[in-house]
């Protein structure tokens, strides 16, 4: 305690089981007080102990469940001029014990209290921090407590406010202390709302158990809290006469709403806060988090100069402040989120910047997994080009270091891709920090320091003799075909060499061709033809391919030879997209990323296959990086599926060309028949060359033509109903009609008999006449509903008739009521199976089949939607 016997500072704590802290409170105020007073209220550890190796003024007091009675009775026993209330769980700072003393003696004899800023740690590291400043310095005698928790100082003016911190640990928490904490404070809370009868009050200590409940981690209790206080501020007409701790909730509760989408709610709570003190920054923030929850980059960076400038201002002031500034705590995090504003809009420059301010503040609440996560996420989504990366790198460099230095475990597959798709070259200190979970990140940060082709390394993990032994003869073709795009034919040589122990007998025969191929493109002919012999001894089925080849070659008429590999490709590949089932092999997102680390033409094109529906523009790109085209029998096809959502009509000629180049696309799910030309089509009169063309596919994908209509089709819109071109004619239905009975088991669409059941049941038909379909189909539904089946009655069942007619007339002339079963296609979506029906040759909507009634005189009485796209319809002549 100071030595000068002036009697000027007496300090008075009161104390319950504080060993944990106590040492730490006492020790650094024992040079400043003249007198330290602690009032012991039931501590059952070692806190008196300690307490008597500072003080003889220790005072025992049974606890009353009442803070500011305890503070009261320890506020009997001081003498000295200034009274000081100190708890066990605070610190004060140095530059309270160099100044507190000095400044409390210059003080005129009109201040009676003085204000003091409570910096209180949020974490056992100490760099979260909020900050209020609270009376915490009396004239003897002119303060005394209420209150029965968060006691308040009922003081006397005159008052100041000095900038000597004091350090509170009290937020610090094990579970077993917030659990004893949450528990005491929140009943004590509750016990004083029951006698609380002033709005003001109430507000107060509802304010207070909101906060406590977020100790106790119960949000449920919390947010009806919160509903309470709203209602009760309403009710109160003076707003200005609300507790500053209205402003913290009106904070809390606004970020709550808003990262619950209660957007609107949140937005008018913190505009609330602001109205009620433009000084105050922490609803700047909440602001910031909205406008980030919304998108609005521009209007976030508006918030985020505001809440910087008001921040700057009240820590100048921090002492004048006596709520609680929590986004001290944040103030990463509203770096990060500026950063992002300036990512999302380039500026790129920014970006960085205000990236090192984020992960270099002290107390970074925003140095987390989840938050560097998403920042990536966004980058890697907004960054289009090599000089957009090479732009933010600067900021990436200090994402990974900070996230190395503090152990964060992270890793930037997709940066890591990223990269690899713009073949950006990175310093090796960067990749030494690149840590991957996906596979094929390694080979890309290898193709990134190796500057080689890694697709052979990816696909069989560097080991060509298990790789082959797995794959058989379409593994080993295509192990060959890269070897070719990336080596020597030296080189291909000694690698084949060491496949010679490979399994199969077969596999070994056409091994041994290749090696005869590679002497041949070296030219020695002799050891060519001596593995193309052997190659044909172990299997002849080899023959068809070296024959022409062994025979040129005994005939020497030329140098320049083709080798047999080129024939064998195009073989095992004749009804194959890829030489080997890579996509079997390695699964759909490998195959996807295959460009990334390898530019031949194979990673490309299998690359493109499988991202034209997730990323057409893309697939474009990498499709025309193939050079050799002839060596990918789908290729055109592929295009064709991407220009099919934005250029129908090249579309429409792609896929013409993908069948003529291979005919085997004519029949994409069977297999079975190939592109022939010879495809029964007809005109019809209402055909006009500038019909608008509304689809375009290849109908085989889903459905077999069955080699007698044409596979590539479009679907032309006339003025009431849409048409097939080419048009199928009557024969080209007729001759596939019947091959369809022979083909399927279950046709394609065909309308089970309960649904006709469903349609007739309430039709009143004693007979009918059938159009469209077999009536042997139905005759089961016809005998069990007592209906006569007559091809002169004026009742009509059409089942499939009007998919196959442009013109009904005829048809409904001498009808008088109609049930028709009708398919309609979704006009919004092109893969809607009704577009690939081979038979059908015209569909309309449902409001044209409505108008088509109409038009012949009939009343439509009922329409229902049957199983998606069938339509039930029924209509009569009055």
């Amino acid at each position: 305690m100071s030595a000068n016997n002036e009697k000027l500072l007496s300090v008075a704590m009161i104390v319950k089981d504080e060993e944990a802290n106590i040492r730490r409170a006492l020790e650094a105020i024992k040079d400043v007080a003249d007198e330290i007073i602690v009032v012991d209220t039931g501590s059952m550890d070692r806190t008196p102990q300690i307490v008597k190796e500072y003080t003889d003024k220790l005072y025992f007091h049974e606890w009353q469940n009442d803070f500011s009675e305890a503070r009261n009775y320890s506020l009997k026993f001081p003498t000295c001029e200034w009274v000081m209330r100190y708890d066990a769980d605070e610190e004060v700072s140095e530059s309270f014990i160099k100044n507190i003393r000095e400044f409390l003696k210059k003080l005129p004899k009109d201040v009676n209290t003085v204000y003091l800023p409570i910096i209180s740690y949020m974490d056992m590291d100490h760099t979260k921090t909020e900050v209020a400043s609270i009376p915490i310095i009396f004239r003897k005698g002119t303060v005394e407590y209420q209150n029965v928790v968060h006691n308040q100082a009922i003081y006397k003016p005159k008052v100041v406010h000095a900038n000597f911190p004091i350090y509170h640990y009290g937020y610090i928490w094990t579970r077993n202390l917030r659990k004893k904490k949450h528990e005491r404070t929140a009943t004590l809370i509750r016990e004083q709302l029951k006698s609380s009868n002033k709005p003001l009050d109430r507000i107060y200590y509802l304010i207070q158990l909101y906060k406590i409940e977020e100790i106790g981690r119960y949000s449920f209790r919390r947010n009806e809290l919160a509903w309470k206080i709203i209602k009760e501020i309403k009710e109160i007409k003076k707003v200005n006469n609300l507790p500053t701790i209205t402003l913290e909730f009106l904070y809390l509760f606004g970020v709550e709403c808003i990262e619950n989408d209660m957007k609107k709610l949140g937005e008018e709570l913190l505009r609330n806060a602001i109205k009620l003190s433009p000084k105050y920054p922490d609803p700047y923030f909440g602001m910031m988090l909205l406008c980030e929850k919304e998108k609005k980059y521009d209007e976030l960076l508006d918030w985020s100069n505001k809440f910087f400038q008001v921040l700057d201002t009240a820590m100048n002031e921090v002492e004048t402040y006596c709520w609680t500034i929590m986004s001290l705590k944040r103030i990463s995090t509203a770096y990060l989120l500026a950063a992002k504003a300036f990512l999302m809009k380039k500026d790129f420059n920014n970006f960085n910047k205000y990236v090192s301010k984020a992960f270099s503040e002290k107390g970074n609440f925003a140095l987390n997994k989840s938050n560097i996560q998403i920042l990536m996420k966004n980058l890697v989504d907004v960054v289009e080009s090599k000089e957009e990366m090479e732009q933010v790198l600067p900021g990436i460099k200090v994402i990974f270091e900070v996230s190395e230095n503090e152990g964060i475990q992270m890793y930037f597959d997709e940066l890591i891709q990223k990269l690899g798709e713009f073949n950006l070259k990175v310093e090796k200190s960067l990749l030494e920090k690149f840590k991957w979970k996906n596979e094929i990140s390694k080979y890309v940060i290898k193709k990134f320091e190796t500057s080689e082709d890694q697709l052979l390394n990816f696909v069989t993990k560097n080991d060509y003799l298990k790789f082959v032994n797995e794959t058989g003869i379409y593994g080993l073709l295509f192990l060959f075909y890269v070897l070719e795009e990336t080596k020597s034919y030296v080189e291909i040589l000694k690698e084949l060499g060491r496949l010679r122990k490979v399994e199969s007998e077969e596999v070994r025969g056409v091994l041994y061709v290749l090696i005869g191929d590679a002497y041949l493109k070296l030219e020695k002919y002799k050891e060519a033809i001596e593995y193309y012999k052997k190659a044909k001894d172990i299997y002849p089925e080899v023959s068809r391919f070296i024959k022409p080849l062994l025979e040129d070659l005994s005939m020497k008429l030329s140098t320049e030879f083709d080798i047999a590999f080129d024939e064998m490709y195009s073989f095992y590949t004749s009804e194959n997209e890829f030489i080997f089932d890579i996509v079997e092999y390695l699964g759909e997102d490998a195959v996807e990323k295959l460009y990334l680390i390898s530019d031949i033409s194979f990673a490309n094109y299998a690359s493109a296959s499988l991202l034209i529906e997730k990323d057409p523009q893309k697939a474009e790109t990498l499709l025309k990086k193939v050079e050799n085209i002839d060596e990918f029998p789908f290729y055109y096809y592929r295009l064709a599926k991407i220009y099919e959502k934005k250029d129908i009509e090249k579309a429409l000629d792609l896929h013409i060309k993908a069948v003529e180049e291979n005919n085997k696309l004519a029949d994409i799910s069977f297999g079975i028949y190939s592109y022939s030309g010879l495809y029964p089509n007809t005109q019809i009169s209402l055909m006009k060359n500038n019909d608008e063309m509304i689809w375009v596919g290849n109908i085989s994908e889903k459905f077999s033509t069955l080699g007698i209509i044409h596979p590539i089709r479009s679907w032309k819109k006339s003025d009431t109903f849409m048409y097939a071109s080419p048009y199928p004619s009557d024969e080209a239905l007729r001759i596939y009609e019947e091959r369809e009975k022979e083909t399927y088991k279950s046709i394609p669409l065909e309308i089970k008999k309960e649904v006709i059941l469903r349609g007739l049941i309430d039709s009143g038909f004693k007979d009918v006449k059938v159009l469209g379909v077999d009536k042997e189909k139905y005759e089961g539904v016809f005998e069990d509903l007592g209906i006569s089946v007559k091809d002169n009655s004026n009742n009509l069942l059409i089942v499939g008739e009007f998919e196959k007619s442009y013109d009904v007339t005829d048809i409904l002339k001498k009808a008088k009521k109609v049930l028709a079963f009708v398919y309609v296609p979704d006009l919004k979506d092109r893969e809607n199976v009704v577009w690939f029906i081979p038979k059908f040759r015209v569909l309309r909507t449902t409001g044209e089949l409505i108008s088509l009634f109409e038009k012949e005189g009939f009343k439509v009485s009922k329409v229902e939607a049957i199983d998606g796209n069938l339509r039930f319809i029924e209509a009569y002549k009055e």
